[in-house]
């Protein structure tokens, strides 16, 4: 006879433990971004290029990404409380390795084993939240949890600026410390009794080795692909060939595994299936744009890390007030509307980001990043919600992490391919730039006429013209990528209709049933 299930947590213990289950989410999630503003001070100080440092930010996404299909079988053997307080001290402890790194070399090995640490974060934050709220309060905890997953991305450049500039780039990661440790201890004190049934059961390691060598060789190669021109090079080369393949076989061998890593069983729900494709066309263009406005204020307006920061801030003044209440509020209405005026907004808010010149004011900048934040609840929390809606039980815990794992895979890839293309098309609109001056162009006439002085600098003048040239190809090269992320928007809104609404869809069987996984 098993014993009788614990009572449900309610007070302070429930917000205690909320907090201690949001705050390993927001510190894992937020460790995605946080180093954007801080990349070339790292790479300074660890004798690494400009292009290596961004290695820091797509070696812990992909790391990150990789475990996460794997969280159903974890949670199943060890219990969902017993592998999240285990996975929160590792990820501190990484981050302190990481914080401690005096070479390149050490602090990419340390964020590796930081992203493996932290890939069951997420959906086991997203899990236990939903086993200690009721279900007629799970619009709530998907609220609370989209909140952490949500705004972090937006909030790590703004702390990434602050920490940098105030007392150092290890405390982008010493920062995790103390917030890692109390979250460790809040969840292991009050939930212990809330552990999940362990299901003991073999190891798909076949499959993982397939699937952790397909992602990351083909990531390599997205990263690497620009610096080496592509296929051009052997090494792009043997990496495109080894991810492909890989994954190849992976497929393959998945459809007859009886225990597979990743249960594709899953697609079978066709909301889950477009969901995620729905949503990572959403996340994608929330990350990238996240990642290119700083550096591009950076390196073009000559913002610092701080201001730049600021900027990016008001992206989550409003998601700070409407993520944990709108999924409660609007979860018995039909999702598609609520995510098509979201798309809309969206692709409006990456339209206006396309606007911005080398003349744009902060307020102006400040303004499109508002406009982002505007969007995000409506398309996020309905997407998330209608993703889940409808799965059986037993297949929640897998959903999740399969959810997750595409869902940063798509931003990992996505921020591979946006700056590769920003300095693609950076090139290409130098080259235009450099054959349309002429000596009667009124913008470079008085450039000329400083050539023309004897008593100017020629080199200096010519220094000057490189670089306004040089600023402008990299404005428009911008605008070129935000709006083809605008069109993602718009075929995000378009392809929410196609998503199945049933009555009373505020049921939402397949949240609700997680908490007793």
């Amino acid at each position: 006879m098993s014993a009788p299930a614990p009572p449900r947590l309610t007070g302070l213990p429930l917000l205690i433990a909320s907090v201690g289950i949001a705050t390993a989410s927001f510190m894992n999630v937020l460790d995605t971004t946080i180093v954007v503003v801080a990349l070339p001070t790292i790479a300074g100080d660890l004798a690494a290029t400009p292009s290596q440092g961004s290695w820091i930010m797509t070696i812990y996404g992909v790391c990150l990404a990789v475990m996460l299909p794997l969280s159903g079988w974890i949670t199943g053997q060890f219990g969902q409380v017993r592998t999240f307080v285990t996975s929160v001290l590792l990820f501190t402890f990484a981050s302190w390795l990481c914080a401690a790194a005096t070479t390149f070399d050490q602090l990419l090995l340390f964020r590796a084993f930081q992203g493996l640490a932290g890939g069951l974060l997420l959906p086991l934050s997203q899990s236990l939240l939903l086993r200690i709220y009721p279900p007629e309060k799970h619009g709530l905890a998907l609220g609370i949890w989209s909140l952490t997953s949500g705004v972090a991305p937006i909030a790590g450049p703004v702390l990434g600026g602050l920490i940098t500039d105030t007392l150092g780039w290890q405390w982008v990661f010493y920062i995790n410390l103390p917030f890692g440790l109390l979250s460790g201890w809040a969840v292991w004190s009050l939930l212990r009794p809330y552990e999940s049934e362990r299901v003991q059961g073999p190891a798909d390691l076949v499959g993982l080795v397939l699937l952790v060598t397909g992602v990351i060789a083909g990531q390599l190669a997205l990263d690497r692909g620009h610096e080496l021109d592509w296929l051009a090079s052997q090494q792009i080369c043997i990496l495109v060939a080894l991810s492909a393949v890989s994954l190849l076989l992976f497929f393959v061998w998945e459809r007859d595994e009886s225990h597979p890593v990743v249960d594709f069983s899953i697609f079978r729900h066709g909301n889950f299936a477009l969901g995620c494709i729905l949503i990572s066309i959403f996340y994608a263009g929330l990350v990238v744009s996240g990642v290119i406005y700083p550096i591009w204020m950076q390196t073009v307006l000559g913002y610092n890390a701080r201001t730049s920061g600021l900027v990016m801030a008001t992206t989550s003044v409003i998601p700070l007030f409407t993520l944990p209440v709108v999924g409660q509020v609007f979860r018995n209405m039909d999702p598609r509307p609520l995510i098509t005026i979201g798309g809309i907004l969206g692709a409006i808010a990456l339209w206006l980001h396309a606007r911005a010149n080398t003349g744009a004011s902060f307020d102006y900048l400040s303004m499109t990043r508002f406009a982002i934040g505007v969007a995000m609840p409506l398309a996020w929390i309905p997407l998330m919600m209608t993703i889940m809606t409808g799965l059986p039980p037993a297949k929640i815990s897998g959903a999740a992490g399969l959810f997750n794992f595409l869902r940063m895979l798509a931003a990992s890839v996505g921020t591979a391919v946006g700056v590769t293309f920003w300095d693609e098309r950076t090139v290409v609109h130098r080259e235009r730039l450099v054959e349309s001056i002429s000596r009667d162009s009124a913008g470079q006439l008085d450039m000329f006429m400083q050539l023309q002085d004897p008593a100017a600098d020629p080199q200096a003048a010519m220094a000057v013209m490189e670089s306004m040239i040089t600023r402008e190809a990299s404005t428009l090269a911008q605008q070129d990528l935000f709006l083809i992320f605008a069109a993602g928007m718009l075929l995000m809104s378009a392809g929410a209709w196609w998503l199945r609404v049933k009555p009373a869809a505020s049921a939402a069987p397949g949240p609700a049933a997680s908490a007793d996984d």
